[in-house]
């Protein structure tokens, strides 16, 4: 028996190192991008959060937005958001939202119903993924202020890209790595606009897959993000990403996302954007 445990507490410890998380499998999410929500309407958040339970979907990310309202009665909405036994993995907000005091107030907030990240947004340093060594070390600076203080609030911090980051060989991306501490600062891949900035998120993935707390998965045809498909439909697929997910061992969330910013969301996909990822990722 005791052997056994040891054992165990072996295998638990490789996992870690190995970059697999304490959950120790892939898990699926949704972004609430694809319902037509609206800010302090929690009750259409927690009808939403219903429908993808029904779909098969583990966890959910939205903006800061659609639940600051419930802040100031946290413990009774974070009972309500776990009643639907969807889990609350992050709420999303800009390097800028998370600055100072409201950016405190909205960590504090977030924690207190339940999430565990910030997915925090900034905007690129340049279109082509060229840029100057000082700006790059200078935003970096800033994502770690953000994070400790994210941190001291019991969350993770999860840095989410758009398409400049992934430019020129994910050159911002491979910076920002390089430039943070692992221990403050995570990473939600959206391989979407990876492919759209012409990068390789799963070459991102090879490298630092420990340090990747979630990938978003959208698609689209053309090189707009009007242009958004259901997974499957697109002028790329995730096959690739899905080989880097089997060749690291990487767990974490799957997140798909169906519209976001001014695009409209697509409800009717996420069934098959589900299916999507059970048939590529096996989840």
């Amino acid at each position: 028996m005791k052997g056994e445990i040891s054992r165990r507490s072996w295998l638990a410890g490789l996992c870690l190192a190995c970059g697999v998380g304490a959950q120790g499998r892939i898990r699926a999410g949704c972004q609430a991008n694809a319902f037509a929500l609206k800010q302090g309407d929690f009750a259409t958040l927690l009808e939403a959060l219903e429908q993808m339970k029904k779909l098969g979907y583990e966890g959910f990310e939205c903006n800061y937005r659609f639940v600051e309202g419930e802040f100031s009665r946290a413990a009774a909405a974070r009972r309500q958001i776990e009643q639907t036994g969807v889990a609350f993995l992050g709420a999303h907000a800009s390097m800028q939202q998370m600055g100072g005091e409201p950016g405190a107030r909205i960590a504090a907030g977030v924690a207190a119903l339940g999430g565990e990240a910030i997915v925090l947004s900034g905007p690129g340093l340049s279109p082509e993924g060229r840029f100057e060594a000082g700006a790059l070390r200078e935003k970096a600076r800033a994502i770690e202020a953000i994070a400790r203080m994210v941190k001291r609030n019991g969350l993770r911090l999860a840095y989410h890209n758009h398409n400049p980051e992934f430019a020129n060989g994910n050159a911002e991306m491979n910076g920002l790595a390089a430039h943070t501490d692992p221990g403050l600062v995570d990473f939600l891949v959206d391989a979407g606009h990876g492919y759209l900035g012409g990068g390789d998120p799963a070459a991102f993935l090879r490298a630092q897959a420990r340090r990747v707390y979630g990938i978003h998965l959208k698609t689209f045809r053309g090189k707009e993000v009007s242009g958004q498909v259901p997974l499957g439909q697109g002028d790329f697929g995730f096959e690739a990403l899905a080989a880097a997910v089997r060749e690291t061992g990487w767990t974490g969330w799957l997140i798909v996302e169906e519209g976001g910013g001014p695009r409209p969301g697509n409800r009717a996909a996420l069934g098959p954007d589900r299916e999507y990822l059970r048939k590529v990722f096996g989840v």
